[in-house]
């Protein structure tokens, strides 16, 4: 536990020195090289210990949670110190504090301390998606930060019921504690909790901030967002649902977030915001995964860490792709992109679609190997609108006559992709079967199938304004704790 805090606070530390000295992007480097020497030291994990001691203390435990998002998130802020390093004023400083602020969410299993640190990151990323001074951005912060504190009010009223009813906030003492949801008090608590971590992890009608903000922030900090910081809610949730039995409720919201993202994606022209939308549908694997438990929760894992490392890809080399046409919309990109960023594209793509031998069909894999008949349906059914997403990207794979982008970032994103995958193979053998590889292809060609079927039709979806956001959000929240209260 020492080794693991010890790296928090070295990143945050790091993060303030940053205001003060030149160039800034010097101390985001030390904070790498410090929680990566932290990492290796306390890896692969350590058991639940109280920061601080006595009945106050606050529980941190080194889980595979904490471990794969650790990794995670150090890979990202080194492929994105790479890409923004030139980058001037507080950037890289509030970078480091961002995702230090990660670094703590998700190795802390006391209630109030995910409120603190879970707010800490959105006032954080507030920041970052408005730092350019564009208007559109500063607007998607705006909204990112109204949502964000409607979710942690709906979390904080939860963390009261639920202290109030059982006297702790320990995850881990209430999951011992074995109350389940039969109190009202408890599975109301329990409910808003579920919601405000819901809406901080950007899941369907709960968190709908996620697209405009992932869409019009900086490159760099769109990167971070959909690789790292919707993590935090995933992880949250995750710490929730080992302490209350909600996952029925979590398999439901899994379900609704993966294909309500994916209608959205399949009819979005502007390139960003169509990857924040598939972003959004991406989550719905893991919320399944989350619900289902089992075999199915390690394979959450292994896809919460894949999906940061291919849609922080996808989103590097889209942002790339803006910067070097100054131009947002998929059809205007044909043609127009440095090598580079065409790669990043091409890579990215092929691991998302799941196909092998990369990262996304490892996780699948695991994610898929345990499962009922009609869990792999589902899961197979959104596989196929995930490839169609993907063929939507494939006239963007063919590189221009020229370019000027650096392929630094890109070439740590892939080369983690590639390594991920071929650990996959290592850990689980079964990936080999000839079978999985041509249910992968399979699920590819039907997508794109169903690209060709629907791509001239234009359905009349329903804007998302922050009012329809903020009411979606209530509503699902309101839904939500119906629907606990009906499990208990």
């Amino acid at each position: 536990m020492t080794l693991a805090i010890g790296g928090v606070v070295l990143y945050l530390a790091l993060g303030v020195i940053g205001f003060l000295v030149r160039p800034q992007w010097i101390c985001g480097v030390l904070a790498i090289l410090a929680g990566s020497v932290s990492l290796a030291l306390w890896a692969p994990g350590f058991p639940e210990e109280a920061l601080g001691g006595g009945g106050w203390g606050i529980p941190v435990a080194g889980d595979p949670w904490a471990l794969g998002m650790w990794a995670l998130a150090l890979v990202v802020h080194g492929a994105v110190l790479l890409h923004e390093r030139a980058r001037p004023g507080a950037f890289h400083p509030v970078l480091t504090l961002l995702v230090g602020s990660c670094l703590a969410a998700v190795v802390s299993g006391d209630l109030f301390n995910l409120y603190v640190t879970l707010e800490l990151v959105s006032l954080l990323s507030f920041i970052l998606v408005g730092y350019e001074g564009q208007p559109r951005a500063v607007w998607a912060g705006l909204q990112y930060l109204i949502l964000a504190t409607v979710g942690m009010t709906l979390y904080l009223l939860g963390v009261g019921l639920v202290y109030g009813k059982l006297g702790t906030l320990s995850l881990s003492a209430i999951a011992a504690l074995g109350r389940g949801l039969s109190d009202p008090a408890v599975a109301i608590g329990a409910g808003l909790l579920v919601a405000g971590a819901a809406i901080k992890g950007g899941v369907f009608l709960f968190g709908l901030w996620l697209p405009p903000a992932h869409g019009y922030a900086p490159t760099g900090v769109s990167v971070v967002l959909s690789a790292v910081v919707v993590k935090t809610g995933v992880v949250a949730l995750a710490r929730l649902a080992a302490a209350f039995p909600v996952g029925p409720i979590l398999v439901a919201i899994g379900i609704l977030t993966g294909f309500g993202g994916l209608v959205y994606a399949l009819w979005e022209r502007d390139l960003k915001v169509f990857l924040a939308f598939s972003t959004v549908s991406q989550l719905g694997y893991i919320l399944i995964g989350l619900g289902l438990g089992g075999q199915a929760l390690l394979g959450a894992i292994l896809y919460a860490v894949a999906h940061g490392l291919f849609k922080g890809l996808l989103f590097l080399a889209a942002g790339q792709a803006i910067e070097e046409t100054g131009e947002r919309e998929i059809a205007s990109l044909v043609g127009r992109l440095s090598w580079p960023t065409a790669l990043g594209l091409a890579v990215g793509t092929w691991a998302i679609a799941g196909l092998p031998p990369l990262a996304g069909f490892a996780a699948k894999g695991a994610l898929t190997a345990d499962l009922s008949p009609m869990a792999r349906a589902v899961l197979g059914a959104l596989s196929v609108g995930t490839a169609a997403l993907c063929a939507r990207l494939i006239p963007l794979l063919r590189p221009g006559p020229k370019g000027t982008a650096s392929p630094g970032g890109v070439t740590v994103l892939i080369v983690s992709l590639v390594g991920f995958g071929l650990w996959g193979f290592l850990r689980l053998p079964g990936l080999l079967a000839p079978g999985k590889w041509a249910e992968a292809v399979g699920e590819a060609l039907g997508g794109y199938g169903l690209y060709l079927l629907l791509r001239r039709v234009r359905p009349p979806l329903p804007r998302i304004t922050l009012d329809r956001a903020t009411v979606l959000a209530l509503l699902g929240a309101t839904a939500l704790v119906a629907g606990i209260l009906l499990l208990g």
